[in-house]
This record gives C-alpha cells, sequence and structure tokens, in this order.
C-alpha cells in the first residue's frame, strides 16, 4: 500500500455513503455538481481539468490468500494539489442471492501532487473476488488496477462508465482455461443480467444465465468454465433487464496445453464501426490475433488496415477485407506461436504472410457497412518462452491530446509506451512526462518528438528511466491514441493496454 489511507468513523462512512448513493442513483450519464461524464464511447476515460471529479469501477481482481488475481488499485495525480480518493471495497456476493452478502469498506486514500497512491485490497477486505468503487475529486486523475497470481500480472484502466450492456470478443473456457465474468452494481437498484455466448458450433444461452440477479450495492461473480465448458473460442454478450452494471472479464490460462497466463479487464459498453490498435508485434517470440465479433443481427463488412513502423521497408499493406456473420467472430491472425485458442475455420484468417516476425505495426478496423462491432486484440507467448504470458486488450475508438498511464514498473520488466497519430496529413509533436515524488519531469531523451502521418512512436520506458513504479504523462499537439506495454523480465507477465485519455474525441473515419 502506497499513499495515506485512513479508515473512515462511522459518521463519516454513514455521510459518504449517502452522498456516493446519491451520485449511484443519478447514474453516471447524469453526475451533476462538476462530476462531468467523460466520452461514452470509450470504456475509461477522465473528464479533464474542467470537472470537480470522477467515478471509477474497478471489478476484476481477487483478495484472499492464494487466489490468482491479488487485486490492487492505482490512483495517479498529475496536478498540482493533493487529492482524495474516495473508496469503497465490495466483496463478492454469492450468485443467487437477493441482498448483497456484506455492505463495502469505505477508506479514503490521500494522493498528492504530481504522484501515484496504491491500494491492495487484501488489505481492507477478505473475500475471494472484489470490486472498487472510487470517487476521487478531479477530472484529471486517473484510477488503474493491477493484478497478479502464480500464472502471470495485468496492469489496467478501471471503467469509467456503467452500461445496460457489455461485450467481449476474446476468451476460452477450453480445458486449460478459467473464464470468469464480474458483474458489478453499486448503484441503489437491483439489475439482471442475460449471457450470450458466441462459439463455433453457434449460439449458447445457458439456462443457469438467463437472468442472473445482481443485488444492489454488489459484485456477483460467474464462472463461465462451469457453464460454457470445452469451447476453444468464445465471444459474450451481457444485457441487462433490470438496472445497469460494470462488467469485466478474468481469463486464466494454467500452461497444461502449453499457454500460461492472466488477463483482466473491463468489457465493452458500446459497438462502434472502428477501432484502432496501437501496437503490434515488433518482439520475438510474441504472436497476436485480431477478434472482430458482431453482436447484432446482420452482416458487417469491414477493412483491417496495417500500417507498418516507416523504418521497415514498405509501409503500405492493402486491407484485409473481412464479412463477420450476424451472432458470430472471426480472427485475423499474424502469428499463433503462442498457443492461445482460436476460432476454427471458416472463423479464423492467416496474415502472417504480411507482417514479417518482429516487424512492429498498428492496425485500425473500419467498418465500411454500417453494422457496428466489437474488437480486441490478443496477444501471446507460450509457456516456453521468455516472457510467457497473454494479454487482451480493446480497440479504442476515440483518441486525445492528453494521456495518463497510472502504473509502470520499470525495475522487473521491459515498459513501451506506443503513440499512435492516426491523422492522414498532420505532423503531432509529442511530450512524454514521469509523473513521481512531487514533480512532472519530462523524459529529455524524447522532448518534442514528431509523430508523422498515419505513424508511430515507440517509447522504450524502461531505458530511458531510472526505474521504480511511477505514472506517463502524454502530451501532443494534436490527438493521438496511445498504449503501454509491459513484459516480465523473469517468469510470466504480459500487459498489453491503452492509457487513459483526457476528454476524448471520436476518431475521424476519413483519417483511415
Amino acid at each position: 500500500m502506497s499513499g495515506r489511507v485512513m479508515r473512515w468513523p462511522l459518521v463519516v462512512i454513514a455521510l459518504a455513503t449517502v452522498i456516493g448513493l446519491a451520485v449511484a442513483d443519478r447514474g453516471d450519464d447524469e453526475i451533476g455538481g462538476g462530476l462531468v461524464q467523460p466520452s461514452r464511447d470509450a470504456t475509461s476515460a477522465a473528464p479533464g481539468p474542467g470537472a470537480e471529479g470522477g467515478v471509477w469501477y474497478c471489478s476484476e481482481g481477487t483478495s484472499l490468500p492464494g487466489e490468482f488475481a491479488d487485486h490492487t488499485i492505482v490512483v495517479a495525480n498529475p496536478t498540482g494539489v493533493a487529492v482524495a480518493a474516495e473508496i469503497s471495497v465490495f466483496p463478492t456476493t454469492p450468485i443467487g442471492s437477493v441482498s448483497p452478502l456484506a455492505n463495502p469498506e469505505k477508506v479514503l486514500l490521500n494522493v498528492p501532487a504530481q504522484t501515484q497512491s496504491s491500494l491492495r485490497l487484501a488489505e481492507i477486505v477478505e473475500s475471494q473476488y472484489t470490486a472498487a468503487l472510487v470517487e476521487v475529486d478531479s477530472g484529471s486523475v486517473v484510477v488503474e488496477q493491477r493484478v497478479q497470481g502464480p500464472t502471470g500480472m495485468d496492469v489496467v484502466p478501471c471503467a469509467s462508465r456503467s452500461s445496460e450492456t457489455w461485450y467481449f470478443a476474446a476468451g476460452s473456457t477450453r480445458r486449460d482455461a478459467r473464464l470468469v465474468f464480474t458483474l458489478f452494481n453499486p448503484f441503489p437498484e437491483r439489475a439482471v443480467v442475460k449471457f450470450t455466448f458466441s462459439t463455433d458450433e453457434g449460439l449458447r444461452e445457458p439456462h443457469a444465465l438467463r437472468g442472473v440477479l445482481v443485488p444492489a450495492r454488489s459484485l456477483v461473480v460467474v464462472n463461465a468454465t462451469d457453464l460454457v465448458p470445452r469451447f476453444s473460442s468464445v465471444s459474450t454478450t451481457m444485457e441487462t433487464q433490470v438496472g445497469r452494471i460494470v462488467a469485466g472479464r478474468l481469463q486464466l490460462f494454467d500452461g497444461s496445453e502449453g499457454l500460461e497466463g492472466l488477463t483482466a479487464g473491463p468489457g465493452v459498453p458500446e459497438t462502434q464501426t472502428q477501432w484502432v490498435f496501437p501496437t503490434g508485434p515488433a518482439d520475438q517470440g510474441v504472436a497476436e490475433h485480431i477478434v472482430l465479433y458482431n453482436p447484432t443481427d446482420r452482416e458487417a463488412a469491414a477493412d483491417v488496415r496495417i500500417r507498418l513502423d516507416p523504418s521497415e521497408i514498405g509501409d503500405a499493406l492493402p486491407p484485409f477485407e473481412l464479412r463477420v456473420p450476424a451472432q458470430q467472430r472471426v480472427a485475423l491472425v499474424f502469428e499463433n506461436r503462442g498457443n492461445y485458442p482460436l476460432p476454427s475455420a471458416p472463423f479464423a484468417y492467416g496474415a502472417g504472410d504480411f507482417v514479417a516476425e518482429g516487424v512492429g505495426f498498428w492496425a485500425a478496423v473500419q467498418v465500411y457497412n454500417g453494422v457496428p462491432i466489437v474488437a480486441e486484440r490478443v496477444v501471446a507467448a507460450s509457456a516456453a518462452s521468455s516472457p510467457a504470458g497473454v494479454a487482451i486488450t480493446v480497440g479504442t475508438p476515440v483518441h486525445a491530446r492528453n494521456h495518463l498511464i497510472a502504473w509502470n514498473g520499470a525495475d522487473d520488466a521491459d515498459v513501451a509506451l506506443v503513440v499512435v497519430n492516426a491523422s492522414p496529413d498532420s505532423i503531432a509533436q509529442v511530450t512524454v512526462s514521469e509523473v513521481a515524488d512531487g514533480r512532472v519531469t519530462p523524459i529529455a531523451q524524447l522532448n518534442p518528438r514528431e509523430v508523422a502521418p498515419h505513424s508511430r512512436l515507440v517509447v522504450p520506458v524502461d531505458r530511458l528511466t531510472e526505474g521504480g513504479s511511477f505514472a506517463l504523462l502524454v502530451e501532443a499537439s494534436q490527438p493521438v491514441v496511445v498504449s503501454r506495454s509491459l513484459l516480465a523480465r523473469t517468469g510470466t507477465g504480459i500487459a498489453s493496454g491503452l492509457s487513459i485519455p483526457l476528454d476524448p474525441l471520436l476518431l475521424d473515419p476519413s483519417a483511415f
């Protein structure tokens, strides 16, 4: 635990409960008093300095000894004044319960100016799974969650919005896998959730998941491995029949089939017609594919454009034209040495002949017949590799001038920052700064750097800093897309995810 944490007196807890539930009762799209709602197009976004505060939902982790995804919340404050984070920690409520198992525990985490603070949830609540509702008094503060276990680690943004629908393009329930979904309802009304799974054999709607009750102010967890067993690849839709939730995924592979790893994160609340992925494989032995999931009743027609790093020979490739059947998913496979389970033919397409091993790229998905879809990127390295692991990352439909990444542990991992300029005709001037110890320090070797149109900048953060744990602030002259990857130097651990944009804008379709 870092930062100053205080357990609240009973009177303060009661007052905070009234305030927090009043905010929750209005809904995160109706928050008043300066708590400006960030972009509805992004799962995770900060409203920016014009807002007095923000609300974050962190639901993917465990908090019991011996579990597989020890849960830590990380709060980054780039501003010049200290901020307070009010954190409510929710234990698991057993599925089928009509009321919460217990009330949340509440703590106050003080985050000094221009620094980061963290809270390990097991120090507050012991429960197999935990979720945290984080309310901060600054619109520029961001919140991430870190999970760590015997099979790996992940670091991902917490969600900044709730929804009545959630989508997950990637997932597996094969013999070596565990696929767990978290249903977090911090609001004062109950929710009822229906699950639909898309598999190689068609749709599956298990009877037990046609109306999962999520009581008000509770966390309910569904183990899909038990209910939709032995499918190599599954995509998932959750729809609330009553209320709204924040939904997350924990995916684990135990190594028995050649793949070992842990990945976590919130789902996708909105289908879109465009998605951008900043990172592509530039590391030997790390393989990847992109999954396109179409939960609608119409076929989607999409182009996937791959743009190679400018330093490589021939940086332009013709688009891959993919058709995604209604209520199905397809995968564009660049390499599968990582043994990650894929959809079977005809739902998998090979692209390995077009991108040489070790060549970096970024990718853009553009639907051209108006049918919105969900897109996720899977990165995997087999258990025999170093590093080994797996990461699932959603694409982004937005870009922004300012981005923040709350946690970057450069002592025992290779940390890379990727900045994509999706503009077809404008150069982006980019500054990258380290936020730690009460200072915002530009990384001298980088500032400023130009990113050409339709290009990306890859920053080897661990080589340009002195190590330790810190936040990263990215500032650009025009909107860009930013991601961060971590590769453990020993053992198992791959994390690859998006930054948190401040006051983002929807990407311009004409840019592609």
